[in-house]
């Protein structure tokens, strides 16, 4: 879902947008799309996102991903709405958010009497005002933010993501391995991606992860041009379904873009 932020004089502030499009491994083995989306911005023009990626070893990962993003968006909504403790601290509020939707996926697997393994998939949860931002994380994907004018990797992949061993929210142990990125910083654009979109994001400089800035400038920049927020997620689905993104990933892929506008 999206949503558009709006001033009192109907001039647009903030924008959301973003897609989860299925890889071509999975068109090929007609396994369904294991990643999951959802966004929106404020009328207080605070965008919220949640990103979720399904373990392709876990057989209900796509509903997995699927509850966990949309209990995890739906928890942080409530919180922002009216009425809301605006004193509340946004590092607390995306852990309590990726906690609420561990427990989501624990009520899931009782009532469908599965195994939450079989529920196993990564989570982001993101928030951004435009002077903070706060970002809960197990598992691969990443957060890029345009703060102060530059690019800065906010959220990296888990260290376990080259090994091929992520740990997932449905996890034992998975309070261990939630990382948690807060601060106080002129945001002014935020990408939130699964791993299916990492090798086209990021370039290696010195073993260390370094946005592509030949990707993310051009999304940001449209981002500030649209008006229309479903031909943004259109374009969006375009690009993750491009042969050049292919050509990085056969992986489902999920990108979402949220520029702020301040005066």
């Amino acid at each position: 879902m999206d949503v558009t932020s709006q001033d009192p004089n109907g001039a647009k502030r903030s924008r959301v947008f973003g897609s989860s499009v299925i890889g071509p491994m999975h068109l090929q083995g007609e396994i369904p799309c294991q990643d999951a989306c959802a966004y929106a911005a404020t009328a207080a023009d605070i965008i919220v996102i949640a990103v979720a990626d399904g373990l392709g070893s876990s057989t209900r990962s796509d509903a997995g991903a699927s509850l966990a993003v949309s209990s995890a968006f739906s928890f942080c909504m409530d919180a922002l709405g009216p009425g809301s403790d605006e004193e509340r601290r946004l590092e607390e509020l995306v852990r309590a958010a990726a906690g609420h939707a561990r427990e989501e996926l624990e009520r899931f697997a009782e009532k469908d009497s599965c195994n939450l393994r079989d529920l196993a998939c990564t989570l982001i949860v993101a928030i951004a005002t435009g002077r903070q931002f706060a970002v809960a994380h197990i598992g691969d994907g990443a957060v890029v933010g345009e703060v102060g004018g530059l690019l800065s990797l906010i959220s990296s992949p888990a260290e376990s993501e080259y090994t091929n061993e992520v740990v997932p929210l449905t996890s034992r142990d998975w309070q261990d391995s939630v990382r948690i990125a807060s601060g106080e910083s002129s945001i002014r654009g935020i990408a939130v991606f699964t791993d299916g979109c990492q090798r086209a994001a990021f370039r290696k400089v010195e073993d260390a992860l370094v946005p592509f800035e030949r990707f993310f400038t051009p999304v940001f920049n449209y981002a500030r041009q649209i008006s229309d927020a479903a031909a943004g997620a259109r374009e969006i689905a375009e690009l993750l379904a491009s042969a050049k993104l292919c050509e990085h990933s056969d992986d489902d892929k999920t990108l979402v873009v949220g520029v702020i506008e301040v005066d």
